[in-house]
């Protein structure tokens, strides 16, 4: 008679509402690919992808001899609610649990967590293979273990690395999840792709720099191919999840061909993302054109990962960026091509201060980031170095916060949270208050669009961003609505800090904390206040600056915004008096004839609440923003 195996791999539903998109559970996959092949005395009976309710799921998991966890931010209060349940009906079920979150680190693990048997540290696949082999013997002589001996924790010591990928069955090869597909015929799966697996790098911020710091090691190219076609076939979305794609030029050059392949083949594929190589070469940028040239759907640009771009911040959190020249250089190649460029900031990290946070944003639109900046807030995951070692030195004071996880608005009975510093020893609450306000204000203008060209005409005339938008701010602060709009914005960042999540809508798009600095945005388009914002900046430049090409500036700056109400009547052609693409982004002469046509990638017959969606989760291909092409010749 078999012993009997479950697993849990919950996520939230993903996406715009509209979209019924769920991740496949490819850890859960990948493992129990693994183990059964290893253990052919065991059979899997459940394998949990979806948030259902508790009591449910726990009478499906009951019978099963060991329930394996995959754990992480977004699922570990379902996790450890179902886990408890389980158990209690089942005294005599094993309880494994493995993932980022599982606090590996603490003594007290079980004391805290008693229904818990058994944690797994680093990768899972040999560990609970042999785990599984030894089931009913001794669970302490198994490497890679933390067991629960009687409310005390038992470190059962290392394992070893795995160091041939390959020797892992695949998930979508061997069909492990072409039941789940075919019974569920109405979801947008979106698959999870490892071609390689490792990190070398140590940021504190982050739990996978601080468990994984290690070779990278890759899976095979035909693997990957084949995997590729399996997901090609089956699924609307695919993340890579290489921690630096882009590292290896030409095996990922390959891998993004047979993406493409795949794509145009079964015309299924929507979309992609992946996170791009740290240290960067001009190559990356190559692949990434490709991908926009050539994907049917390009759904993603490049992301270039800064976190800050104060040097002694960077040295604390053990990350180092490539440095200004390079930049510069890459974001300017991105520019003259219309390549998305994508750059995530994050707030509340040690040793950032209100004046190097601010400094962040000028030094990337000077380097030439413009549009593609997402601003984040420093989060405290378990077993990073920056939440076990560095919170109490520098005051990173945290609440629990219930709606910063994309997709938390499928959480059902149980609520997941995730520690968001909201004040530093530099940085005090209120003065982080403050700081969240201006970022709405940023985000409005500059890197949603409606004054980056403005500001970047008057860079090149010698009236830095900083000033600029100095002067921006505070004569917005003069204008009644924007006091009461600005005022707003900091309520609710107030209650989302005080009460871990915000209860406010731009229309019936509900706006939660992971998008609260797009709402100033939403709401201008919702409420079709653009067009009177701009005749608002054309007052503020004319009280403060003389140009004698303001008309056209302010023309040329809102055709580059896409409106919802204009997306059917794109692309449209605008011929100008002065080249301010070509000045701006080529370098050519300012005082010349210049025609652009302006147009949009996204669909043009998209629902006004998709449409208002996709400022977050079309941020990384730069929603909102039109494309720009010179045709200037065709049209004299």
């Amino acid at each position: 008679m078999s012993n009997i195996i479950s697993f849990v791999q919950v996520n939230f539903q993903q996406g715009p509402k509209e979209l019924n998109a769920y991740y496949l559970p490819y850890t859960a996959g990948v493992i129990l690919a693994y183990v059964l092949k290893q253990n052919p005395d065991w059979k899997l009976d459940q394998l949990i992808w979806r948030r259902d309710p508790i009591e449910d799921t726990a009478q499906k998991l009951r019978h099963s001899d060991v329930v394996g966890f995959s754990t992480y931010v977004w699922n570990h209060q379902y996790n450890y609610a179902l886990a408890r349940r389980v158990k209690e009906l089942n005294p005599n079920c094993l309880i494994v649990a493995g993932g980022p979150e599982v606090a590996i680190e603490d003594p007290d693990l079980f004391v805290k967590n008693p229904w818990m048997d058994v944690a797994i540290k680093m990768e899972g696949e040999l560990v609970f293979s042999d785990l599984l082999k030894k089931y009913q013997t001794d669970l302490l002589t198994v490497p890679g273990l933390i067991v629960n001996c009687q409310g005390r924790a038992v470190d059962t010591g290392d394992s070893s690395r795995i160091s041939n990928l390959d020797q892992l069955p695949s998930p979508y090869l061997t069909g492990l999840f072409d039941q789940l597909v075919k019974d569920y015929p109405d979801v947008i799966w979106n698959a999870t792709l490892e071609t390689n697996r490792g990190c070398p790098y140590q940021c504190t911020f982050c739990d996978w720099g601080s468990l994984t710091y290690n070779k990278v090691k890759q899976f095979s190219l035909e693997r990957v191919f084949r995997e590729l076609e399996w997901i090609g076939e089956h699924c609307g979305f695919v993340t890579i999840t290489d921690a630096n794609f882009g590292m290896f030029v030409e095996r990922d050059n390959s891998i993004i061909s047979k993406l493409i392949e795949v794509q145009l083949r079964w015309r299924r594929l929507d979309n992609f993302s992946m996170t791009w190589a740290k240290n960067q070469k001009n190559e990356v940028v190559d692949i990434v054109r490709r991908l926009v040239n050539e994907s049917p759907t390009a759904s993603q640009g490049l992301t270039v990962s800064v976190q800050s771009m104060d040097e002694g911040v960077l040295d604390i959190i053990k990350r180092r960026n490539l440095n200004q020249h390079k930049i510069e250089e890459i974001f300017k190649l991105c520019d003259q091509h219309n390549i998305p460029v994508h750059t995530e900031i994050i707030l509340g990290l040690p040793g950032e201060t209100e004046r190097s946070w601010r400094n962040n944003f000028w030094r990337l639109f000077r380097a030439g980031n413009h549009t593609g900046i997402s601003v984040l807030h420093a989060q405290l995951l378990e077993n990073a170095e920056m939440n076990i070692k560095q919170r109490k030195f520098y005051k990173l004071d945290a609440v629990d916060v219930y709606d910063y996880m994309s997709g938390s608005y499928s959480n059902g009975e149980i609520e997941e949270s995730i520690e968001v510093v909201v004040g530093t020893r530099d940085i005090p609450r209120e003065q982080m208050l403050d700081l969240m306000v201006w970022n709405n204000f940023i985000q409005t203008f500059h890197i949603n669009g409606l004054t980056t060209y403005i500001a970047r005409y008057f860079a090149r005339h010698d009236i830095d961003y900083s000033v600029f938008y100095d002067h921006l701010w505070q004569w917005l602060n003069q204008d009644l609505w924007w006091q009461q709009q600005f005022a707003r914005i900091r309520s609710y960042y107030q209650e989302w800090v005080a009460n871990g999540r915000v209860k406010i809508k731009v229309g019936d798009i509900e706006i939660p904390g992971w998008n609260l600095h797009n709402q100033t945005t939403l709401l201008l388009h919702h409420d079709n206040l653009i067009d009177h914002t701009y005749d608002l900046i054309k007052q503020f430049v004319q009280e403060h600056y003389e140009i004698n090409c303001l008309d056209q500036l302010i023309r040329f700056q809102k055709n580059t915004i896409v409106y919802h109400s204009k997306l059917s009547q794109l692309p449209i052609k605008e011929s100008f008096d002065w080249d301010f693409w070509g000045y701006l982004v080529q370098g050519t002469e300012l005082n010349q004839t210049a025609g652009y046509e302006f147009d949009t990638a996204e669909d043009h017959s998209m629902s006004p609440r998709m449409f208002l969606e996709n400022f977050y989760f079309g941020r990384k291909r730069n929603f909102g923003k039109a494309q720009i092409r010179s045709i200037t010749r065709s049209m004299q």
